[in-house]
């Protein structure tokens, strides 16, 4: 997916020495959001499954569709897009594509708190996963937590890699950290 698109074109662009043009950084974010965001619904969900819980992940599984359709209006692919390259994007967005989003993300938020309310609300969820594989900061941090596993960037004071090592576009996008005491199986 465009994620791993970007790695590839980061690490030609730094040999390189080259600039990438703002609009450029900006649209690569908006992609790699995009794929964060269809990922870890899934992810989530496909647990939410393990656990019981089988709704969930269709209902998931029908919002990944909505974003898999803005990653097709743009380089014509799914899943193999070929769209971040070295210096850039192969092309600029086409015309609508941002209003598109921007509506179509006021019905996924609403979805997404349908999602938790099915999920983390339920007595069964709660019963399986409530205080189950509980880690202190220092058993993460000796242990060498990273990543998700640290909730994705912050609990009980280590950070992620990622949200460290911001790459150009990250910068001026306003970005909300939550902030756990400990991490929990939930």
């Amino acid at each position: 997916m465009m994620a791993q698109e970007h790695a590839h074109s980061s690490a030609v662009e730094r040999l390189l020495n080259c600039e990438v043009p703002l609009r450029a950084q900006y649209i690569r974010v908006l992609f790699r959001e995009i794929t964060r965001i269809s990922n870890h619904s899934l992810a989530l969900t496909t647990h939410a499954m393990d656990v019981g819980a089988l709704t969930p992940f269709l209902w998931a599984f029908e919002e990944r569709e909505k974003l898999l359709e803005f990653y097709e209006r743009v380089p014509g692919a799914r899943m193999h897009a070929s769209f971040i390259r070295p210096g850039g994007v192969a092309q600029d967005l086409p015309l609508g594509l941002c209003r598109d989003i921007d509506s179509s993300t006021q019905q996924f938020a609403s979805r997404i708190d349908e999602l938790e309310e099915m999920s983390t609300g339920n007595r069964i969820w709660k019963q399986r996963l409530v205080d189950i594989g509980t880690v202190t900061a220092q058993q993460a941090k000796d242990w060498g937590f990273s990543g998700v596993m640290t909730v994705n960037g912050f609990a009980s004071g280590l950070w992620a890699r990622r949200n460290r090592m911001s790459s150009p576009g990250w910068s001026t996008v306003r970005q909300n950290r939550h902030r756990l005491s400990a991490i929990d199986g939930t």
